[in-house]
């Protein structure tokens, strides 16, 4: 295949880069969903079910560091090439456990190249998209990324009172996906931008550019977001099923029929923004994805924590974690990165936003159990900072990644201007 051949047909190759985010998604809800099941079968108390969730984060984090810088060294296409077979080999190893420490080396393993897989196929997305399509392109991934979401959840729905065969079977979908993947990609060339970037001058690929003018304000900028207003989206995809188990009072089967409603909300809410990531009309989603974040928790707490108020929490993060939380993260890590650093840069900011999850994720069963009325005020604060950072800083950031961008290598050459709508900058 010649090394254009994927440019002809960028929503297969696309498709098969966004199969990441899917699997990403999935996988989270996977762990959560069947935490619950697993806490009874291996007698894991409160604690080790958030250790789990967190061990999960945590390699995701690692896995994302690391791959992404290889995705810039070595390309795009060796990095997810190999990366799902040691995912499947994670997932053989968590459906085959027959104690807590089998479990949690496969949680390991899978969380290791999971991570690995996301900002490498992330970077192939954007560069191989079409013209004047490269965010709607990105944006691709969030839907899938709730597409994997709903998958389980529906899985859950009929398997979710089975005990381990349900366990099997959540765990069971993901290996057949993973190897039906990593099949598929085999034929996917490497990226063409990413070829071509290999000619450029040598300290534009340097790691210490990552951290360096004029991308330097971008990696705290997009980093620092993506952990303040992800903290919510990953909190409910996580923990959903422990949320309405023990604060809703009620039961798995119940929580995948919330799941069902909400999965509707959710691929609306995720096809629009894929259809408006390149209009200007993305800056009022944003808006409304910042309310989300703040209104989802407060709904919570002023009902009580009521079965009601949970579901109105899942669907104002729905919304949130597409239009204002890791959808727009992803695009704008595309725009504000050049091809050279673009899968190293997000795989630092991946990293660290999930390293803190893994963190959050481990206090979030017992806070929840003990204080969930000051869990959720804390989520209620982080939204309230990530609409300041979201509204006020990062639509001020020149947008170096774009594919009309002039070349250049001067500090600041290959950006275009910043998008100064939102905060009347010139």
């Amino acid at each position: 295949m010649s090394t254009t051949a994927s440019r002809t047909r960028p929503w297969y190759t696309a498709t098969l880069g966004g199969m990441a985010s899917y699997l990403d998604g999935a996988t989270i809800v996977t762990v959560g969903m069947a935490s619950v099941i697993l806490q009874q079968q291996f007698s894991m108390s409160s604690w080790s079910v958030g250790a789990l969730n967190a061990v999960l984060m945590f390699m995701f984090a690692t896995g994302a560091v690391i791959g992404g810088r290889l995705g810039d060294v070595l390309g795009r296409r060796k990095v997810y090439a190999v990366d799902l077979v040691v995912y499947a080999a994670g997932v053989v190893t968590v459906l085959c456990a027959p104690n807590q420490a089998t479990l949690f080396a496969g949680v390991i393993v899978t969380g290791l190249a999971m991570g690995a897989d996301v900002p490498t196929s992330l970077a192939l997305m954007a560069e191989e998209a079409a013209a004047g399509r490269q965010s709607s392109t990105v944006a691709y991934a969030q839907t899938l990324w709730l597409a994997g979401v709903a998958v389980v959840q529906i899985l859950g729905y009929f398997a979710g009172d089975l005990g381990m065969l349900s366990v099997r079977i959540l765990f069971g979908h993901l290996l057949v996906v993973a190897v039906a993947v990593w099949v598929l990609r085999r034929g996917v060339a490497e990226s063409a931008d990413w070829q071509r970037s290999r000619t450029t001058p040598g300290r534009r690929r340097d790691l210490r550019a990552v951290f360096r003018k004029p991308y330097g304000l971008g990696l705290v900028a997009t980093g620092l977001y993506f952990v303040i207003s992800g903290i919510m989206p990953n909190t409910v995809g996580q923990f959903g099923a422990f949320l309405v188990v023990n604060l809703g009072h009620s039961t798995v089967q119940v929580f995948s029929m919330i799941g069902w409603a909400t999965m509707v909300v959710g691929l609306a809410v995720a096809l629009l923004f894929q259809r408006l990531a390149d209009s200007p009309v993305r800056r009022v989603l944003l808006v409304i994805g910042l309310v989300s974040l703040v209104a989802g928790p407060l709904a919570a707490v002023l009902g009580d924590f009521s079965l009601l108020s949970l579901v109105v929490l899942f669907v104002a993060n729905t919304v949130a974690g597409t239009w204002a939380g890791e959808g727009l993260y992803k695009v704008w890590s595309q725009e504000i990165f050049p091809t050279e650093i673009r899968s190293t840069a997000q795989g630092l900011t991946f990293g660290a936003a999930r390293y803190v999850m893994a963190v959050f994720g481990l206090f979030t069963p017992t806070l929840v159990e003990e204080t969930p009325t000051m869990f959720m005020g804390v989520l209620i604060s982080l939204g309230a900072v990530a609409t300041v950072i979201g509204l006020l800083w990062l639509p001020r950031l020149p947008r170096n990644g774009l594919r009309d961008a002039p070349p250049g290598d001067a500090p600041g050459a290959g950006a275009v201007p910043a998008d100064t709508s939102l905060t009347g900058a010139g």
